[in-house]
């Protein structure tokens, strides 16, 4: 077998300290704005943030967010502002009406929201911030899956990405991307205007994990969202893949969850890494990605498909901080153990309900790009840059026992959504000329060709062994 394969957070990591549930129960104070009863819901805020320095104006702050008519705004400042305006959008939309963003399906978020991507979880919020996610929550789900993605220079695999999870019956699709410079903004802002996506673009300081930020935003500051049961966070090179008795249908899978689970369902579904690898190719290679890689190993690592209504935090970007009460099941629906260093421990993983393949080494000239603008961030911790050596030690050779070949029937219905994408106004222009400038966009990064297949020679190594 071969050595286990990267972990993005691990048990010592600052981001994996606290602890996965917010201690504090929020059950009184969700009960009170329910109810409508702003002393009791003011009772509850100073209960779950006690010496809080906003408590003088905890009660004006309760009925301020009860209030179904307009009244005096509270007086707050800086990052508490910014969870006051998220509360005047949330009420709208529990009046009935739409978010008012700038914007149909096109968000725009500032390096002003970068402090969203803090890691250190729920017991670091303030009241404005708790009382954000607590009304949030009284938003009623009408719609049953959505799917929330993050792209940077990922525009040679959008259309095909977006197609997947179209094919899989997710009824909408969440794309945060920032700081692109191979015109996916272009092909992004196109798809969102043909009401294909709903976009949001982040421009970042780079001091912040973009996808830290564009995770913690969905759940605290999208109300958008907030119209979906069920979320599925997937990078731009994971693909969920339910198992056959599924039959390639999301709703399928959320049917099996209601007839199994009834009214108390989990609060996310774990499913595990089958890591794509890549024979060691140098060349990126022409077809769509799941075409082009067909050959896997295991890992344990997982990705979640949340219950919105359960989630208090996606820091953890691979499983969700839930509210208590709340339990966690692998793909199999069976009961997972709920504390970090569980979560991260290596183990078996368990395939029989599905599984989140994933595509990271790909060929050397695409973890060439992976590479490069990870090491454009700035961060304490940049696990985004990794070492050219990691290509070969967490990759593999093909043979006929790691073969994992893709569906055919639903691999024709992949490529029927990709032409139905096409064939929208000005998309098959755009990301054909996007596919054109891979060459230049490896330039941009790295001197030219020969200075990467020098790399690639001078670092080139066998798979590790464990």
């Amino acid at each position: 077998m071969l050595d286990p394969l990267p972990v993005f957070g691990h048990p010592n990591s600052t981001r994996n300290r606290a602890t996965m549930t917010i201690e504090r129960d929020i059950s009184a104070a969700e009960l009170a704005l329910a109810q409508g009863n702003s002393a009791a819901l003011a009772a509850a805020l100073r209960d779950l943030v006690p010496g809080e320095p906003l408590s003088p104006v905890t009660d004006q702050l309760a009925s301020y967010a009860l209030a179904k008519y307009p009244t005096m705004r509270p007086s707050l400042s800086g990052r508490d502002a910014v969870f006051l305006d998220m509360i005047d959008i949330t009420k709208r939309v529990l009046a009935g009406q739409k978010a008012d963003r700038a914007e149909q399906n096109h968000i725009h978020i500032d390096v002003d929201l970068d402090f969203i991507g803090d890691v250190r979880g729920p017991d670091f919020w303030s009241l404005p911030q708790i009382l954000n996610l607590l009304l949030l929550g009284q938003i009623k789900p009408t719609r049953r899956a959505a799917v929330v993605g993050t792209m940077r220079d990922d525009g040679i695999y959008a259309l095909e990405w977006i197609a997947y999870y179209r094919a899989l019956g997710f009824e909408r699709i969440f794309i945060y991307t920032n700081d692109n410079v191979d015109r996916s903004d272009e092909l992004l802002r196109l798809l969102a205007a043909h009401d294909v996506i709903t976009l949001i673009e982040s421009n970042t300081s780079r001091k912040v994990a973009p996808e830290v930020k564009a995770y913690e935003h969905s759940v605290q500051l999208l109300p958008e969202l907030r119209h979906y049961q069920w979320v599925l966070y997937a990078d731009s090179d994971e693909f969920l893949a339910p198992a056959a008795q599924y039959d390639n249908s999301i709703m399928a899978v959320l049917a099996a969850l209601d007839a199994q689970f009834g009214q108390k369902l989990p609060s996310a579904v774990c499913y595990p890494w089958l890591w794509f690898i890549s024979d060691m190719v140098y060349n990126r290679g022409d077809g769509l990605m799941i075409e082009r890689f067909q050959h896997a190993r295991p890992h344990w690592i997982t990705k979640a498909l949340v219950r919105l209504q359960d989630i208090v935090s996606m820091r953890h970007e691979h499983f969700p901080d839930v509210k208590p009460g709340g339990f966690l099941v692998n793909s199999a629906f069976d009961l997972v153990p709920y504390d970090v260093r569980t979560v991260w421990a290596e183990r078996s993983p368990n395939y029989q309900g599905g599984r989140m393949n994933h595509y990271w080494p790909k060929s050397f000239e695409e973890f060439a790009i992976k590479k490069g603008r990870g090491q454009t961030l700035d961060l304490e911790e940049n696990l985004y840059d990794r070492p050219f050596e990691l290509f070969f030690q967490w990759n593999g050779y093909k043979s006929p026992t790691n073969s994992y070949p893709i569906d055919p029937t639903f691999l024709g219905r992949i490529k029927r959504h990709v032409r139905d994408l096409r064939l929208l106004a000005g998309i098959a222009d755009l990301a054909d000329e996007i596919d054109r400038q891979f060459p230049a966009l490896l330039r941009r990064y790295y001197s030219g060709g020969p200075q990467l297949r020098s790399l690639y020679r001078q670092h080139k190594t066998v798979p590790t062994e464990m």
